[in-house]
């Protein structure tokens, strides 16, 4: 009797199963790399958020010099106020008033939201793309000693990369799973 020689059944079917392994593997691999590649554009878009903002502040130093009220301050979940100006349709004068724009700028750019002082929602360009906000997105301002007494501005910028929105730890703790993602910038006015 002559015997049939070829690739049994079972054979096959361990191939199959060996590539399919492989082929989850890589699957894993592409939705980690997905995700690191998503949570390290926010931090870049955090960057220029807060690098923005310095700028303004540092175009206004008289805010600084006449530690006028408000002057460059914000606390993490709060909108700002109001400025007296429209920044846009009008020249503002006032340091103050200019502060208040400011702010009511980059927490439109951070939340993706508009507050109570008319500023408008404005986008961040980054390579002919707009970024509206980042996830449950807030931010933070405060100064110590600031110009002219060499003292330094700490910009913090806040945001969920998981996009839960339910998270208002602002506390920066990579180890703690309930803290915002931060990123922060210390610069002298």
């Amino acid at each position: 009797m002559k015997r049939e020689s070829g690739i049994s059944l079972i054979e096959v079917l361990v191939a199959v199963l060996v590539l399919s392994i492989g082929l989850l593997g890589i699957a894993g691999l592409q939705t980690a790399a997905l995700t690191t590649n998503s949570i390290s554009y926010q931090y870049s878009q955090a960057a220029l958020m807060a690098e923005s903002m310095a700028e303004r502040m540092r175009a206004n130093p008289q805010a600084f010099v006449l530690n006028s009220t408000p002057g460059y301050s914000m606390t993490a979940g709060t909108a700002p106020g109001a400025s007296s100006a429209n920044c846009i349709s009008q020249s503002c004068s006032n340091p103050s008033d200019q502060a208040l724009w400011d702010e009511a700028i980059f927490y439109s750019q951070v939340t993706g939201a508009a507050n109570n002082s008319g500023a408008p929602v404005l986008t961040v360009q980054t390579g002919g793309s707009a970024v509206a906000g980042l996830p449950s997105g807030a931010t933070s301002i405060s100064c110590t000693n600031p110009f002219p007494n060499n003292g330094t501005c700490l910009i913090t910028v806040y945001w969920d990369p998981g996009r839960t929105a339910t998270s208002t730890n602002y506390t920066c703790n990579s180890t703690d799973p309930t803290a915002l993602r931060c990123f922060t910038l210390v610069f002298a006015p």
